[in-house]
């Protein structure tokens, strides 16, 4: 729909999810290619000329992809690496600032807006001492089959089975997963939540993006009413990557898994369906200006797109880094190097422009705390 793209190639391994998106998606402006991402050189050759690069494949391959970015000088923009391939990424700054490119990485709704929601609240306080982001989801679409993968289920799965990475006290810890709960009361359709500490991005990069703010607390806890049987899953041995002998006959239990979710048509929403599952992130901060303490509450409310047929899911991750990708095309970002959304996003700009597609963002008034 943007007037300001020209052409759009979307690659993938996966022959028949290309050929998907083209009967979905029908526009003159889209070309397709068959791409492993592994093969650094390949990829590369497929990105030269594009102004950027959007990475939407699994986490584990954002280096590789990075890598081709800079072969082909290709900005960057991804939707995050969950922590530890996150703290990977930014090791190529220096690579990527003596090309003159720009590497945003982590810009989805979460990490990504998130971030962007820190920023905001840091522009308007003095200091800064805590950033809490707590998210809740609920699928309300009709005719859906009764457990839909909607995100990566091996990234779910690593969120329940890695060790969680919080900022407290001014100190990075690992605490195991799902070890801590918070009820928490979203706006409706959401509701009241139990969401629970996870592995997250936004970890990497906000404690020393707003070090110097004063910044002594960071963590992230999520909560659905499919997290715990997610988690069910993972715990009796769906999540490990490793294979195990059944009768002489090796099985991988996450290949086997995905295989049968896709082989049912529970990977993501059957065609003749339209979602309507919401999404609420709230972000929390708390800090000072003109001596005096400070909360403020963000809630990021994410919808469906009926019309395109999209799920919060799709339009929470798209949305964002589709914007962040036309920021760089003109030159609106002017940073060079792996940078966190919350160093080179305007949040006013972003905020209006995904605005514009639904997904609405408010703060709660201003509160001195007692």
């Amino acid at each position: 729909e943007n007037k300001k793209v020209s052409e759009i190639l979307v690659g993938d391994i996966n022959r028949k999810a290309l050929d998907r998106v083209a009967k979905k998606i029908k526009s003159g402006k889209l070309t397709f290619a068959q791409v492993d991402v592994t093969d650094v050189e390949k990829t590369a050759e497929l990105l030269r000329g594009f102004d950027v690069v959007i990475n939407a494949v699994q986490y584990y391959f954002n280096i590789p992809v990075m890598q081709a970015a800079l072969k082909a000088r290709v900005n960057y923009v991804d939707h995050g690496g969950l922590y530890h391939v996150t703290l990977k990424q930014l090791e190529l700054d220096k690579l990527f600032k003596s090309a003159g490119l720009v590497a945003v990485i982590g810009m989805g709704a979460q990490p990504g807006v998130t971030n962007v929601v820190a920023r905001h609240a840091a522009d308007y306080l003095d200091k800064m001492f805590s950033v809490l982001i707590r998210d809740g989801s609920r699928d309300f679409t009709e005719g859906a089959p009764p457990f839909v993968v909607t995100w990566s289920l091996q990234t779910l799965f690593d969120e329940m089975v890695m060790d969680a990475v919080i900022y407290e006290n001014g100190e990075l810890k690992t605490i195991p997963a799902l070890s801590r709960c918070e009820t928490v009361d979203f706006p409706e359709p959401i509701g009241r939540m139990d969401t629970y500490v996870t592995i997250h991005s936004e970890i990497a990069t906000l404690p020393r993006s707003f070090r110097d703010k004063g910044l002594r607390r960071c963590d992230w806890m999520e909560g659905s009413p499919d997290l715990l049987f997610i988690k069910m899953l993972a715990d009796i041995g769906f999540a490990e990557s490793e294979d195990i002998e059944i009768n002489s006959t090796k099985i991988n239990p996450r290949k086997f898994l995905l295989t049968m979710l896709d082989k049912k048509g529970w990977v993501g929403y059957p065609e003749d369906v339209t979602p309507n599952d919401w999404e609420i992130t709230r972000v929390i901060i708390e800090g000072e200006r003109l001596g005096k303490p400070v909360r403020k509450i963000y809630d990021i409310t994410i919808p469906p797109k009926p019309e395109w047929r999209m799920s919060s899911a799709q339009i929470g991750v798209g949305l964002p880094s589709s914007t962040a990708s036309i920021m760089i095309a003109d030159g609106e970002i002017k940073e060079k190097g792996v940078v966190p959304p919350e160093v080179c996003i305007n949040p006013e700009n972003l905020f209006n422009e995904i605005g514009k597609h639904g997904i609405k963002i408010t703060e709660d008034r201003k509160e001195v705390l007692n």
